[in-house]
């Protein structure tokens, strides 16, 4: 063989070599570039979190709520501070009248009138228990007197009727006793007149609360719409968006006949009726069963109890019932709220990392020898940025639609893999 020859077959052997090197390194390296580029995907530890149900709504504040009201045009003097607990029989305002004194008038001549009667009934009583039978007699005639004045519209006379009614009977039970209570009533009567006669000579009217509670002097025009009294009667068709009525009396401000100076709240019981816009959420509540609100108008979270459950078609309204908690909503009449359903513990992950794998929605974890594997997860709710997951049971087992046997979800030190564009299961990161 001659030297060109050994040459040439020399020269095809080294092709041969590098053609064989080239093609194993061609190998390696696309073998190899998939992990190179995964293993520059970032991870994150799933977090763990309390996750709740909540249908977002709206509701009303009822309270139990007493309206004082202007008895006549003047200027309005103020004795107790908004907001502060009061006594029955505690002097919150009085009104200077500018000029008209006719209410202070007509109040004397019904006092007056209830004088007259009554001390006409001591004298009747004083000869009646001499005459057992003729105590009867007028006992029958006073009840006719009595229906009569009803039928006729005058229950001024009706309530002075009864007074003495209710003397003759106390007569008729223990006719001997002590003229007692009618002294009584006739004393406090006659001190009425003269504090009526004061109030007349000064041009002024006292106010006093009838019962305890909380004075507020911020009137929002729906005490007498939304109100405990009428709290059965309510329903969805009743829920309105609330113009703003509101109105704060002052000390000296010039009030007009009518016009509330003040109200009375009860503040040991109050009631919300909230807004149901499907009852399809509501179907796990039952009345009597407890209710859990929150929102941005509510601190921390406000259990109260369900009274009532009014249904309409598809709509309906839940009225609850509150008896703490009651100073930091004396205020309120409309507020957003949610209804706390369930509290589940779950996990907190990012959206972006959330992928669809044959109509399963999972997440790509990198186990502890780095092999990325789809994970399923059952997600609860989401927001803008995150996927609130559940933990699955005590072995982290979740149903998936489809599958006849629980799979594993995520567990709370998988690495889940942020993005997923050029990921797939099997994968390798070191």
């Amino acid at each position: 063989m001659s030297q060109e020859e050994r040459r040439l077959k020399r020269k095809k052997k080294q092709r041969r070599k590098w053609f064989v090197v080239s093609i194993i390194i061609a190998f390696l390296l696309f073998r190899s570039v998939p992990s190179l580029f995964a293993s520059t995907f970032k991870t994150t530890l799933p977090e763990r979190c309390e996750i709740e149900e909540k249908i977002a709504t709206e509701a009303i504040i009822l309270r139990r709520e007493s309206l004082y009201k202007a008895e006549g045009e003047g200027i309005v003097e103020i004795y107790v501070e908004h907001g502060e607990r009061v006594a029955a029989g505690t002097k919150i305002a009085k009104i200077t009248f500018l000029e008209d004194t006719s209410t202070l008038d007509q109040q004397l001549k019904e006092v007056e009138d209830r004088i007259q009667v009554l001390a006409q009934t001591e004298i009747d009583v004083n000869r009646l228990k001499e005459d057992e039978n003729q105590l009867e007699m007028d006992i029958d005639s006073i009840i006719v007197e009595i229906q009569n004045s009803i039928a006729t519209g005058d229950y001024d006379k009706t309530e002075t009727l009864k007074d003495k009614l209710s003397i003759f009977h106390d007569k008729k039970r223990h006719i001997g006793r002590d003229n007692t209570l009618i002294n009584q009533s006739l004393e406090n009567l006659k001190t009425r007149r003269e504090e009526i006669k004061s109030q007349i000579a000064n041009n002024s009217l006292d106010y006093f609360s009838n019962e305890a509670g909380i004075v507020s002097f911020k009137i929002d025009g729906y005490e007498e719409i939304y109100s405990v009294g009428n709290k059965e009667e309510y329903a969805y068709s009743d829920f309105k968006n609330l113009a703003s009525k509101e109105r704060i009396v002052s000390n000296k401000d010039r009030i007009q006949i009518n016009e509330p100076i003040f109200k009375i709240v009860d503040n040991f019981e109050w009631y919300m009726i909230i807004k149901i816009d499907d009852v399809k959420d509501i179907t796990n509540y039952e009345e009597g069963d407890s209710i859990l609100l929150t929102g941005e108008d509510i601190i921390g979270e406000l259990r109260g109890s369900i009274e009532k459950i009014n249904i309409n078609g598809t709509k309906g309204l839940i009225l609850a019932k509150f008896n703490r908690e009651f100073e930091p909503y004396l205020e309120k009449r409309y507020l957003p709220v949610d209804i706390i359903k369930f509290k589940h513990d779950g996990y907190k992950i990012p959206k972006k990392a959330l992928v669809i794998n044959d109509g399963i929605k999972g997440v790509y974890v990198k186990d502890i020898s780095g092999i990325v594997k789809f994970v399923p997860v059952e997600i609860i709710r989401e927001d803008e940025e995150f996927a609130y997951i559940s933990q699955g049971d005590k072995n982290s087992n979740i149903d998936v639609k489809g599958k006849k046997e629980k799979l594993k979800t995520v567990k709370p030190f998988d690495e889940i893999l942020l993005n997923t564009s050029n990921i797939k299961e099997g994968m390798i990161i070191d």
